[in-house]
């Protein structure tokens, strides 16, 4: 027998049908609508309440206010409402700020009201117009200064300038160059070393007077007292023993009147060594003009000199801006055996940033700066642990 193929199913049968449907507006439709419903929900099942309810919440209190509660029948004391009264003085002084007081001038009190409100615009900034003045006053009026008789001291020097150059504060000794010069190098060690000699000096100095004053007060000795003066002489004692005998004895208790009447030879004595001195005076002026007569070429050559010398003083090397000093650098020498030859073998030394910051605080541009230290707000204490007292 032989085999039989499969029949091909009809296609114009239902199911075929249904599968060449096109369907996918309705399931996007479907989709839309479940989305719709997992997230906002239909209008039905959910209500916005935009009111709110009528009934009052009352949350609990707390346990101080219900003790602090007034919970008595009986209303309490109320004070009562007392006007604020104004005293006349008040009143007076209310009134006279505000223009309304009745004295012995209204102009006074309307100027004091609004004088300046209502006064005249004035520009400031404008130039000031020149009042013209009589003749008469011009030659009448006095001068209000006085000529200077004498010259101050400043006008012999010499002009202050009130900036450092930049190249003045950040010229750089030839001696610390890399391989300098051996006359450069020389100077700068001199240099450094009177700088450094003189201040090594000063804290000796110091050291030895502040060693001094500790010596002084370690050998004072306080209990030692001059007993010499205790012993008064025999003369002194008995004249001390008469006045107290006579002011033991004496009638009147005020002081005994001394006749002070000067005698004629006193007067003729006075007089004469009156003369004398007025003439010894005058001696010694006529003796001081005809030395200076002496030597008046030399003074006048002494007050040449003075005037073509104009009193030079150095000029300040820092300038200030700020409360606290310019931080003067570190010593910047290189020993004979650290000098380098090449430029490869030279090592990185300094900074570039401290040296510019130096720079324009030696030149005050910026202000210097000095590292403040925070204190404590309140100061440390001590005390010994209470422990062992509680102890049972």
């Amino acid at each position: 027998m032989a085999p039989t193929s499969k029949a091909q199913p009809s296609r114009k049968g239902k199911k075929a049908w249904r599968k060449n449907v096109d369907v996918q507006d309705i399931h996007a439709g479907l989709e839309a609508k479940r989305e719709k419903e997992v997230l906002q929900g239909t209008d039905e099942d959910f209500v916005i309440d935009n009111e709110g309810d009528n009934r009052k919440t009352h949350g609990s209190k707390l346990k101080s206010r219900e003790i602090l509660e007034n919970k008595s029948k009986v209303p309490a004391l109320v004070s009562r409402q007392v006007k604020h009264k104004v005293s006349k003085k008040q009143a007076k002084q209310l009134m006279a700020l505000a223009g309304r007081l009745n004295t012995d001038s209204k102009l006074k009190t309307r100027l004091d009201k609004d004088g300046i409100i209502r006064g005249k615009n004035v520009d400031v900034w404008a130039d000031e117009e020149e009042v013209a003045q009589p003749d008469s006053y011009k030659k009448s009026a006095f001068k209000a200064y006085m000529p200077a008789t004498k010259a101050p001291k400043t006008m012999a020097h010499a002009p202050l300038a009130l900036t450092v150059s930049t190249t003045e504060v950040g010229l750089v000794h030839a001696g610390k160059s890399y391989n300098p010069e051996l006359g450069s190098w020389k100077d700068l060690i001199d240099r450094e070393f009177n700088a450094e000699l003189s201040l090594e000096m000063k804290r000796q100095a110091m050291e030895e007077h502040q060693k001094r004053i500790q010596h002084l007060i370690e050998t004072l000795d306080d209990k030692e007292i001059d007993t010499s003066g205790d012993e008064a002489p025999e003369e002194e004692v008995e004249a001390a023993e008469d006045e107290d005998e006579e002011t033991k004895y004496k009638l009147s208790i005020n002081e005994r009147t001394e006749l002070k009447i000067k005698t004629k030879t006193k007067r003729n004595k006075e007089a004469a060594h009156k003369k004398r001195m007025e003439l010894q005076a005058k001696l010694t002026d006529l003796k001081k003009q005809i030395n200076d007569l002496l030597k008046l070429e030399d003074i006048q050559k002494e007050v040449e000199v003075k005037e073509s010398q104009i009193k030079k003083k150095a000029p300040k090397k820092y300038f200030r801006h700020g409360k606290s000093d310019v931080t003067f650098k570190p010593i910047e020498v290189k020993l004979s055996d650290e000098l380098t030859n090449s430029m490869r073998s030279v090592k990185p030394e300094g900074n570039l940033f401290y040296d510019h910051m130096h720079k324009l605080q030696a030149s005050g541009q910026i202000e210097a700066r000095v590292p403040v230290v925070k204190k404590r707000k309140y100061a440390r204490k001590f005390t010994e642990k209470w422990s062992y007292k509680n102890f049972k």
